[in-house]
């Protein structure tokens, strides 16, 4: 029995032994004759040409394509992508170089993420087009941790279509999930701009701050800076709803249904004649509005001297174009906000400032009988 059980110990270190020498010789260097050189050397040429970026991993699959200067998410009702997104990946794959070469032994892959997507895996498939001509294919496998907590990373990689498995440095954190490549800022209006909001009930109950005339400083119309907000920042925060305004998710606007939820606007005004509508509904536990913009001239008002010193206001005939591309890309589509803004976007008089009684003081009680003299 003694002797059985030493023979399964020694088999379980020798077991062991081989697994690491295994683990060993695949992360050391094969050949260091490619050491540092392009992943894809010609790429960087290339870019220009690429107008669909095809994405695939076990969690999710997706492609991005390019019109004009924009690229779109297609599987997304063609919403728009994130521009600067889209642009960094392509670079950096572009940019990743050659650490160390590793295995070509299919068997191994599995070891450094690199075994494909259609196999079962966790890696990530990247592959670029132009037009219907593929430019390059990344099979993006596990990350090697070397203490970085910045900059240039290293990561196993495999062209697709090769069996060669390398490890590789460079920027390649691509987001395997389509939602994260959707242009999640919807709008963006700096604060210093903004003169007035008004946000109005279905019932016709109208909440209001304006700009009490000093850089980021918001009241009400009737008590301006000496209005009590609920909190110290609540006029501040609400003028700056829009500025780099996030959405959690789109979805066309014709696929929205209000059912019986109340409709709440808020107007946002600008003192130079950009007038901001948004009509939020709170439905299933999400807020979801709606956004359309015009130029007004009776709107345009006279700043105060330290936000025109800022230089964000615009000329009329920049509002009016800018009023033509916010409606051209938020027209026809409805967006799901979170608690903190959708609140914002649908607060009642209410809920935004406390408003102190005025009542008439009672004479102090000089007869010790807890009464006050008649």
């Amino acid at each position: 029995m003694i002797k059985k059980l030493n023979s399964l110990i020694i088999l379980a270190i020798v077991t062991a032994v081989m697994v690491v020498l295994m683990l060993i010789t695949i992360q050391r260097p094969i050949d260091t004759t490619d050491d540092y050189s392009l992943l894809f050397p010609e790429l960087f040429g290339q870019l220009s040409g690429v107008d669909t970026l095809k994405v695939k991993s076990r969690q999710d699959e997706f492609t991005l394509y390019k019109e004009g200067e924009d690229w779109f998410v297609k599987e997304r009702w063609n919403h728009l992508a994130d521009f600067n997104l889209v642009k960094r990946a392509l670079i950096d794959i572009s940019e990743a170089k050659i650490i160390e070469r590793k295995t070509a032994n299919p068997e191994q892959y599995i070891l450094l993420g690199v075994e494909g997507v259609d196999d079962g895996g966790e890696s990530i498939q990247i592959t670029m087009l132009n037009g219907d001509k593929e430019v390059a294919s990344l099979i993006l496998g596990n990350e090697r941790e070397v203490g970085q907590t910045q900059g240039a990373r290293r990561f196993y990689v495999r062209r697709a279509g090769e069996e060669r498995a390398w490890l590789a440095e460079g920027y390649l954190n691509i987001n395997p999930l389509m939602l994260n490549w959707i242009k999640s800022e919807v709008i963006n209006i700096a604060r210093e701009r903004i003169a007035r909001v008004d946000i109005i009930q279905p019932n016709g109950d109208k909440a209001t701050i304006v700009n009490i005339g000093v850089k980021d400083k918001f009241g009400t119309p009737e008590a301006l800076g000496k209005t009590i907000f609920k909190y110290e920042q609540l006029g501040y925060d609400m003028a700056g709803t829009l500025f780099q305004l996030r959405m959690e998710d789109v979805q066309p606007l014709k696929d929205l249904s209000r059912g019986e939820s109340e409709v709440v606007t808020a107007e946002f005004t600008t003192f130079d004649g950009l007038k901001i509508t948004a009509e939020t509904s709170f439905i299933d536990g999400s807020y979801f509005s709606v956004f359309k913009a015009e130029y007004d001239a009776a709107l345009v008002k006279t700043a105060p001297k330290d936000i025109v010193a800022l230089n964000k206001l615009k000329t009329a005939e920049q509002v009016q174009q800018e009023v033509k591309i916010i409606n051209k890309e938020l027209n026809n589509w409805a967006y799901r906000f979170g608690g903190f803004i959708g609140t914002n976007l649908m607060r009642a008089k209410a809920d935004m400032v406390t408003v102190v009684e005025q009542v008439i003081p009672m004479p102090p009680d000089l007869t010790g009988t807890g009464l006050s003299p008649q």
